[in-house]
């Protein structure tokens, strides 16, 4: 988040770096930071043509080398690199070309490198970093860190929402930034020239992500209440497929498992991400949910999902029957 402010605070000043290495998960972010550079471009060269895109894949650091150092008409270029892979085992020697101009860039030409990992101590990252800058784009993680990158995109829309209000949209949406982005803008044509979102806006024009159903669904389980359940099942199955929604089924009951597990051998909430595999933000939900469902409840669900499973796949009657029948035999408990 603070990434793309470093960049708008470079075009703004005119001081754009000469080499740039992008990295991270999320690539929304990435894009947003792109458009941000690419403005800077097209204040000099509103054709584009300054731009170039390419991949790490398909050309090797020589040629890409060559192309940085290739003059423009235009007052500067830009050239990016995709799908960078310079992070392997024995390529120190494919690289040396890199490493030559990393030591005298050209002052003419933006070279961007976009990476999903990186090793820092690899001498291609080391030898950047002398020279460039590197920027991780990451989603928020914490609760609060959702709502301020909220806040902030709403702020550039004009618009507002209290504090419960942008929780709510959060959780009613999911924690995908993209998503996240893209709703917000069908909300601000929704909401027309009122300058506050509500709650009621939200109901009336963002679908509930499949995820939080899940949860929902869940929590109906852990009280036992087979009516709620079954009316969430019915909700969810509505936007999504019968298999699908087992398949997500399966998953949530397995971490809830893997939380349980780990609650067990006396572990805590801030190890979940890194031994199930998920961020921070899901861990501390599905940690908090697995506090109200038991081991057996757990097994069980587990063991009637397979065998709902199975019965889906060898035309064991209706998909969406015999994930209800799955659901009732849950809230029955151990």
């Amino acid at each position: 988040m603070r990434e793309i402010e470093r960049i708008k605070e470079s075009v703004a000043s005119g001081k754009v770096a000469t080499v740039y290495l992008w990295y991270g998960e999320d690539r929304f972010l990435i894009q947003e930071g792109l458009k941000v550079l690419k403005s800077f471009h097209f204040m000099t060269d509103p054709s584009g043509s300054g731009m170039e895109v390419v991949s790490a894949k398909e050309l090797s650091p020589a040629v890409i080398v060559e192309r940085a150092n290739t003059m423009s008409f235009f007052a500067n270029r830009l050239l990016i690199v995709e799908d960078v892979n310079y992070f392997q085992d024995g390529q120190t020697a494919d690289l040396e070309p890199f490493l030559d101009y990393f030591a005298n860039p050209n002052p003419r030409t933006c070279l961007l490198f976009i990476a999903e990992s990186v090793h820092r101590g690899r001498k291609f990252y080391k030898a950047l970093d002398k020279t460039g800058e590197i920027m991780e784009f990451c989603a928020p993680k914490r609760p609060q860190e959702w709502l301020t990158w909220v806040q902030s995109e709403l702020k550039v829309r004009g618009k507002s929402m209290n504090t419960q209000v942008a929780s709510q949209f959060i959780e009613w949406t999911g924690h995908h930034t993209g998503v996240l982005s893209q709703e917000l803008d069908k909300l601000i044509v929704f909401v027309g020239e009122r300058q506050k979102i509500t709650s009621e806006d939200i109901k009336a024009i963002t679908p509930q992500s499949i995820e939080t159903s899940i949860f929902d669904l869940l929590d109906a389980v852990a009280s036992r209440s087979s009516a709620k359940a079954l009316q969430a099942l019915r909700d969810v199955l509505r936007k999504e497929p019968a298999l699908k929604v087992l398949a997500l089924l399966v998953r949530q009951v397995r971490l809830l498992l893997g939380c349980d597990a780990l609650r067990k051998r006396g572990g805590n909430v801030a190890e979940a991400p890194s031994v199930l595999g998920i961020s921070p933000y899901e861990a501390q939900k599905i940690w908090q949910q697995s506090v109200r469902l038991s081991t057996g409840q757990l097994s069980k669900a587990l063991s009637e999902c397979l065998n709902t499973d199975l019965a889906m796949k060898t035309g064991g009657g209706d998909p969406g029957l015999l994930l209800e029948i799955m659901l009732i035999k849950f809230c029955e408990g151990p």
